[in-house]
């Protein structure tokens, strides 16, 4: 048999758990029959096999697992005892079926035996374990303190030669928001810091303390993580650790800061449905990699995860937006598409433009783009901090953004002020934006308020240094030659021949999807 769900001892011994509920005992017998019964089935199957074999991949099987689940649940805390017995027969897949339906009957007697099954070996049985002690909450709290207090000073071995660990217990327990979880945790820290000999559990602690999603515990990692980054060997995991729960409550931070719709990618979006690649809110199909201004985000952009063909954060797809424009005394609605111009983390700027005209919005800071959107918003009646125009591709001259009503229209500065009487007819432009261009926009604006706010951009830049160093380190220690940087391009981009085929048509465009690579592109018109 492969994997396995060994006998192993019971060391809690008889609890005498208490049944609150008049069941009969010919019904638990019926129900566990009927348990035995299934995974014995099961326990067949995996014995014919040379490999893993999951149950609930057979629909028949699933179905009658779901029914037993049930029927064991129903019974309510009577079945309790009987079935935490099931937890220590770990070839058997009814250790499985008990960790699931512990976990759903509130009931602390099922504890211990918990506690039991996630120090085994089995990985199934831990997790699964785990998740049931996390959804009795609160009754397992102190439990898990004592069996890892009880770990830590009197170090057991388990029955494979193996000191047992308080991994499992503590990554259960970290998952319990509960004040004395979180107080246990930095006294644990205090404990491994002072110790020197868990550098390994300390680092995993680190990590766990986001799941209490408590941020009085931000300065004692910032200060860890600067203790911890130049130490060599080890130890180094454990700053890695601590900048990385830093860096996730940072960007929760964020999230949390105010209500988000931004022009973002279905791979970030609260939304999306990945698996079904199903748009929540147009209950359409968009790929992963798909752009709308109707996002809202449940984490920050990550492009070194997504990896999409197309673009990234300093190359996001454009919105285009009909928009009225005014020019020596003419009125014409155009197409202008607006698109985020970046070369580097710290500068960057808003274009709307068509094939003459160019409004530039500064988008380099947070706070300039706070006024900004304040501005679109309703406040103040003009705004010219990092405004610029272009027109008929001339140079750009400083522009100003002004309220008309319900309405935006930006003009060049130097004509309001009063300009030269030669370029006064080329200065007479007006590029006018309605309600619902604004509703257009603003999600563009928060779009870079969301990435300056996350640190996105410096993030990715890190990453991807890190990435080529690290490359770069792997090719001298294989003996290989370095990559010329066209190379390196081809690596991080590879051709692919497309053969774009129809995917679905809008009233303003059509989308393409290439059925050799997936890359999906718009055509407008």
């Amino acid at each position: 048999m492969v994997g396995g769900y060994g006998n192993w001892e019971n060391t809690n011994g008889d609890k005498g758990l208490m049944q609150t509920t008049e069941i009969s005992a010919e019904a638990l017998d019926e129900a566990l029959c009927a348990l035995d019964d299934l995974c014995d089935e099961i326990d067949e199957r995996q014995d014919e096999l040379d490999e893993y074999f999951d149950p609930e991949s057979d629909k028949n099987l699933k179905k009658r697992i779901y029914s037993v689940k049930e029927r064991l649940v129903g019974l309510g805390e009577a079945i309790v005892e009987p079935l935490a017995d099931y937890l220590y027969d770990l070839d058997s897949y009814s250790c499985i079926i008990a960790a699931d339906v512990l976990g759903r009957i509130d009931s602390s007697a099922a504890v211990p035996a918990l506690i039991d099954a996630i120090e085994t070996d089995a990985d199934d049985l831990c997790e699964d374990a785990s998740d049931a002690l996390v959804k009795l909450g609160t009754h397992a709290v102190q439990p898990l303190i004592d069996r890892i207090n009880d770990r830590l000073d009197d170090p057991e071995i388990s029955k494979n030669e193996r000191e047992i660990g308080t991994i499992y217990p503590i990554g259960t327990l970290s998952r319990i928001r509960d004040p004395r979880s979180f107080a246990f945790m930095v006294e644990l820290l205090d404990r491994f810091a002072e110790d020197g000999k868990y550098p390994v559990d300390m680092g995993f602690l680190c990590g766990c303390f986001y799941d209490q999603h408590n941020y009085e515990i931000i300065p004692r990692l910032k200060a860890i993580a600067e203790e911890y980054k130049d130490i060599p060997g080890k130890f180094t995991h454990i700053s890695t650790e601590a900048e990385d729960v830093l860096t996730r409550f940072e960007i929760d931070q964020v999230l949390e800061s105010e209500y988000w719709m931004i022009h973002g990618c279905c791979h970030i979006c609260e939304n999306y449905d990945p698996v079904e690649e199903v748009c929540g809110i147009s209950d359409e199909y968009e790929p992963r990699d798909a752009f709308c201004i109707e996002c809202e985000p449940k984490r920050a952009f990550d492009c070194d995860i997504c990896y999409s063909s197309d673009c990234d954060i300093y190359n996001l797809p454009p919105v285009y937006v009909d928009l009225k424009y005014r020019q020596d005394q003419k009125e014409s609605v155009d197409e202008f598409e607006i698109t985020n111009t970046r070369h580097d983390s710290d500068t960057g700027s808003i274009s709307i433009a068509n094939d003459f005209n160019e409004l530039v919005l500064d988008s380099s800071t947070i706070e300039i783009l706070n006024e900004l959107r304040e501005f679109l918003e309703g406040t103040g009646d003009s705004f010219s901090a990092g405004v610029f125009l272009s027109v008929d591709c001339s140079d750009a001259v400083s522009g100003k953004l002004v309220r008309n009503g319900d309405c935006i229209v930006a003009v060049c500065g130097e004509y309001m002020h009063g300009a030269e009487p030669e370029l006064k007819p080329k200065m007479s432009f007006e590029l006018e934006f309605d309600s619902d261009d604004i509703d257009m926009l603003i999600p563009v604006i928060d779009t870079q308020r969301f990435l300056l706010m996350c640190d996105s951009y410096r993030r990715l830049d890190e990453s991807r240094e890190w990435k080529e160093d690290t490359d770069s380190r792997i090719r001298e220690l294989l003996g290989m030659p370095a990559l010329a940087e066209e190379e390196t391009a081809a690596i991080e981009a590879p051709e692919c021949d497309h053969e774009f085929e129809l995917l679905k048509e809008h009233k303003k465009y059509t989308v393409y999807k290439c059925a050799k690579c997936g890359e999906t592109r718009k055509e407008f018109g």
